[in-house]
């Protein structure tokens, strides 16, 4: 698993379908929780890695109909 490589200890990992309109509302909300975080004075590292995350991961081609 590529986060115990990092140090991180880790339970179940979950994965999530979603298409490229879930997949954006699910950025927008992580980066505005970010900005509360923020302007709140709030230590942001944890969620700053969430947003890399989840932009960053993997995505599945289809093929065929859809």
């Amino acid at each position: 698993m590529k986060a115990e490589k990092e140090g991180i200890i880790m339970g179940k990992v979950k994965q999530l379908k979603l298409d490229r309109s879930e997949h954006g509302l699910l950025v927008r909300a992580i980066y505005e929780r970010w900005k509360q975080m923020l302007d709140a004075g709030a230590d942001t590292t944890a969620i700053e890695d969430l947003i890399l995350r989840v932009i960053d991961s993997p995505t599945k081609k289809r093929f065929g109909r859809f």
